[in-house]
């Protein structure tokens, strides 16, 4: 029981993300997923001891971690999907959380917030995330949505949410016209934010978003500037 708790404090998961996530079922699944209680302790262990691993990085060093974490974090996703087992979820979860506790570093914001806000989101939303995440560093290149090429603003959500399996339209304001309006206090990471003529993805704290923003820059994680963030629309594409 002890083990099962420590799972649930370092993944928050809800029911909707991993239907097994409370004691019972977790206990009944742990035959059929072929998970043995000392391979469940090893990865907890394993993934409960990362932060204290990882070195410190400077900021200018950061954008590139953070895509080589959201790559990882995107295999391990896959290999849960496939699965379904406790063990492959609770390496996405490592991940994840990786990735996470470095766009918060970078962007200056609590790591346990952004940890916790990519938890709450639904795994579609989690997966469009970290697809974006992986692109950060390629370069901006107008109309384009190129895997590690070029992305505009509207090409890297139309990329992101494809990996999710969703499909959106192309051009930016038809992009969140088609999606459902949500307060700014509701959105969750992976939403879609919109001011006329961009459109960036939600990063769940604060005014953090991932997009791609001219000619001259690249995928990059952001704030929202003071300028526009009174007047942006935040939209769930799959709601």
């Amino acid at each position: 029981m002890t083990i099962l708790f420590q799972f649930v404090i370092l993944t928050p998961v809800s029911a909707q993300q991993f239907p097994l996530m409370n004691f019972f079922s977790l206990h009944r699944c742990k035959r059929p997923l072929g998970i043995s209680t000392a391979a469940v302790a090893a990865v907890v262990a394993f993934a409960g001891t990362a932060s204290a691993q990882e070195p410190e990085l400077a900021v200018n060093a950061l954008a590139a971690e953070i895509a080589t974490q959201a790559d990882l974090a995107v295999e391990a996703y896959d290999e849960y999907v496939k699965s379904e087992g406790l063990v492959d979820y609770v390496m996405y979860a490592k991940y994840r959380i990786a990735t996470a506790r470095l766009a918060a570093r970078q962007l200056g914001y609590d790591e346990f917030l952004m940890i916790d806000a990519w938890s709450d989101a639904s795994l579609n939303h989690q997966r469009a995330v970290l697809a974006a995440m992986t692109q950060i560093g390629v370069p901006y290149r107008s109309l384009a949505s190129v895997e590690d090429e070029g992305f505009d603003c509207s090409g890297l959500t139309l990329y992101a949410w494809q990996a999710s399996g969703v499909e959106l339209n192309r051009i930016s304001g038809d992009q969140i016209r088609a999606a459902t309006r949500v307060d700014r206090d509701e959105a969750s990471a992976g939403d879609l934010v919109h001011y006329p003529g961009h459109v960036m993805m939600y990063l769940g704290v604060g005014d953090a978003v991932v997009h791609s923003v001219s000619t001259g820059r690249t995928v990059e994680i952001d704030t929202i500037s003071k300028s526009r963030a009174s007047g942006v629309t935040f939209g769930n594409p799959i709601d």
